[in-house]
């Protein structure tokens, strides 16, 4: 009987090869999987700060409109767009007096709208605050 003494490396390499592919995929897999997420998650933030700054603008036209008046401690507002996002504004009203001769009263309305959506420990979960400040 005469053996060669390389005979099956060819096998080997080939199995080799298989596993190192085998692997890759595995692993551009997963990290596509965690991209996808990231993605959705930067979306759903980017809407909410969206829904966030509609509520701002809602409660800035309201205070323009209506004056004082229209300044609550919290609205819950329902914006169409984002018909997902629960969206709560407050108002904080403060009165102040120029340091000028005139003494002139300046009103400032503190503006808060926060945007969530889903539920506290959802994958899903995002929430946003955004802050205006209002002269009338």
């Amino acid at each position: 009987m005469n053996r060669n003494p390389q005979q099956g490396v060819a096998l080997v390499a080939v199995i080799f090869l298989i596993v190192v592919i085998g692997a890759a995929l595995v692993v551009i897999s997963r990290l596509s999987i965690s991209s996808s997420a990231q993605v959705t998650q930067n979306l759903l933030q980017m809407r909410a700060h969206r829904a966030a700054s509609a509520g701002l603008e809602w409660a800035t036209q309201r205070l323009v409109e209506e004056g004082a008046t229209a300044c609550s401690a919290e609205t819950t507002v329902t914006v169409p767009a984002y018909g997902d996002y629960t969206v709560t504004v407050r108002c904080t009203e403060g009165v102040y007096n120029r340091p000028n001769p005139a003494a002139q009263r300046v009103f400032l309305f503190r503006l808060t709208a926060e945007a969530a959506f889903g539920t506290l420990n959802d994958a899903n979960y995002v929430w946003t605050q955004r802050n205006a400040t209002v002269e009338l």
